[in-house]
């Protein structure tokens, strides 16, 4: 069977550059394989509706979506397509996707990956036109199945995949995760250059996180946290910057520990480099690892915004999420940041399991507190999703969840209505909590200005909206 193989990437987010599909493609294509990559949001016509994250709501249009991948399809010619579903609400699109290209070209060979699916893989192959489910990591697990398929080998034994064979799911056993030594820096020429300028690119500096809070899939998709070569995510930007005129927004990711090595040595590459950022870029990190000497080689690198999931100031709830912090721990580092000229942009879930009407009206209290000393700048509130993956999911009454709604679709951070509730939380309340911290925050982001250094030390007042 034919090896030249189409990676997509779903409409759910518009201009969130697909890194995990970029990043196989990369190494797929350097193993001598011919990859190609459809960025479907890249190529809608139709105006759609998006919140203020990027992602569409009310879908797509059908018609459109079956027009883009028959042009795909008839252009490229693939022997195999694979796709990307990290996020569950983009679950019924993957699974849309996989069923027109196997009505447009039956003979095809169909793949799906990512973070959420490797958890749904039972749901996900019970769609006969879905061929096989990658779990967990997909480099080499991708390259196995195209070496296979190039040479006519076996495709039921392929470690970190799940089959159907004699009608019944298979899930072979999981693949030893790969070296990221081996992953060149991402070839951005595989996607249009309009894409890749108009993009959302973050980097990161690791896969995988060293905490295991709760709600969170990072542990049990990538076991253990491992770092990329400091040189690999430098050239990254570097290429942005010189081949496309467009730079890197932030890092995002789960545990870009400003008091560890590969920071330090991740700021220092980047001030040698040359790299310039942009006035909103943003980094990810723990509100625990901030220290006086991460700050200061952040300015020289001049970053001045973080982004920092406090989650919640109860210590119930922070003890169910595993989160491994307290008051403490969390105000003197919004004290140190606040001191410094940092701007701290935070996340607060709510309705996590530990959560009640009253443990929410003493965190509104403390975020508001906080907000008023300016200990945070900015902030969003988000609605606990018990994703799959997670305990919560898999034995949600031993947590007092009760799930109300499996239509995927409405399983993203940024929903407006509970999909599970608690027995000591009825929906209604974690909506009106919800509702209540948004309209607070809102209130506070608009009354907070921000200082912007620029190299020279000067500065303006502008505000992040």
């Amino acid at each position: 069977m034919k090896s030249h193989c189409l990676l997509i990437s779903p409409p759910g987010e518009v201009n969130v550059f697909p890194r995990g599909i970029m990043e196989i493609a990369t190494f797929l294509n350097a193993q001598g394989h011919r990859v190609d990559v459809l960025p479907l949001s890249h190529y809608y016509k139709t105006k759609y509706r998006t919140d203020e994250s990027g992602y569409i709501l009310g879908g797509v249009d059908p018609k459109e979506f079956h027009d883009i991948l028959m042009d795909a399809l008839q252009t490229l010619d693939p022997g195999v397509i694979g796709v990307s579903n990290i996020y569950t609400s983009d679950f019924p699109n993957c699974m849309e996707i996989v069923r027109i290209c196997k009505q447009i070209k039956p003979e095809i060979f169909t793949i799906m990956g990512g973070q959420n699916v490797s958890f749904l893989d039972g749901e996900a192959l019970a769609e006969p036109a879905l061929d096989m489910v990658a779990r967990g990591e997909g480099e080499w697990t991708l390259l196995e199945i195209l070496n296979n398929l190039q040479r006519g080998g076996d495709l039921t034994t392929i470690p970190g995949t799940s089959v159907r064979v004699a009608g019944r799911i298979k899930r072979n056993p999981s693949r030893p995760l790969g070296d990221l030594d081996e992953l060149l820096p991402i070839d951005f020429g595989l996607l249009p250059k309009a894409y890749v300028q108009a993009a959302h690119i973050n980097g990161i500096l690791h896969r995988g996180c060293a905490y295991h809070c709760r709600y969170c899939v990072e542990k049990q998709f990538w076991r253990h946290p491992r770092p990329y070569r400091v040189e690999k995510t430098v050239s990254e930007m570097l290429a942005l910057q010189n081949d496309y005129k467009t730079q890197m927004v932030g890092f995002e990711e789960s545990m870009l520990d400003m008091r560890h090595k590969p920071f330090f040595n991740l700021m220092d590459a980047m001030k040698i480099a040359g790299i310039r950022v942009p006035r909103d870029f943003s980094m990810t990190t723990r509100i625990d690892t901030v220290t006086d000497d991460g700050i200061r080689k952040l300015k020289e690198n001049d970053i001045y915004i973080l982004c920092i999931g406090i989650e919640n100031f109860s210590p119930r709830v922070l003890q169910l999420m595993n989160k491994k912090q307290n008051l403490a721990a969390i105000t003197a580092g919004c004290r140190k940041l606040r001191d410094a000229g940092i701007w701290l942009n935070t996340y607060w879930l709510i309705g996590h399991p530990g959560d009640t009407p009253q443990e929410a009206a003493q965190t509104h209290a403390k975020f508001k507190d906080f907000c008023e000393r300016r200990l945070i700048s900015s902030g969003h509130a988000f609605i606990f999703v018990p994703y799959p993956g997670t305990d919560f999911f898999d034995h949600p009454e031993q947590y007092g969840i009760r799930i109300t709604c499996y239509e995927w679709e409405k399983w993203q951070r940024w929903t407006e209505e509970p999909v599970s509730y608690l027995d000591e939380f009825p929906a209604a309340d974690i909506e009106k909590a919800w509702l209540d911290a948004m309209l607070m925050l809102k209130n506070y982001r608009r009354l907070n200005g921000y200082l912007f250094k620029t190299a020279s030390g000067a500065g303006e007042r502008t505000e992040i909206s």
